[in-house]
């Protein structure tokens, strides 16, 4: 029986993926990647991830789509969702926060470290952070 969990990391730049899957399997997570929104959606419907990190800018499926999906599915909607984009437009991001996201980072302003510290947050029901940070409220 294995305690390792999940996380789909929906992502269309090769750069951003090689950095946060190395330092999530480092921080001893399973990491499935999907280059786009649509085979994000085709690998939660096979396998249930423990959360879910993504870009809103997507091809075939945009994020903001692929929250929707998953707050619409009986078996999907109650996995957190963290944005990773790019995507500076305040409306965007909270509609991204207003439709079910729990988290929304730039990816200019986040690093591995940080997405990880929030992904512990979520996953571990108020485990202390190891960067002992405060949560974000």
């Amino acid at each position: 029986m294995s305690d390792v969990k999940s996380i789909l990391f929906a992502e269309d730049n090769p750069l951003i993926v090689l950095a946060y899957r190395n330092a999530l399997m480092r921080a001893g997570y399973h990491v499935k990647v999907a280059e786009d929104g649509l085979e994000a959606a085709k690998i939660m419907a096979a396998a249930k991830p423990d959360l879910v990190v993504l870009d809103l800018m997507m091809p075939k499926f945009s994020g903001t789509d692929l929250i929707k999906y998953i707050r619409a599915s009986p078996t999907l909607k109650s996995i957190p969702v963290i944005i990773l984009s790019e995507v500076s437009i305040a409306d965007l991001a909270q509609e991204a926060i207003s439709i079910g996201a729990e988290r929304v980072f730039l990816k200019s302003r986040c690093t591995p470290a940080t997405l990880i510290g929030a992904i512990k947050q979520l996953l571990h029901d108020g485990e202390l952070d190891v960067s002992g940070k405060p949560p974000a409220a």
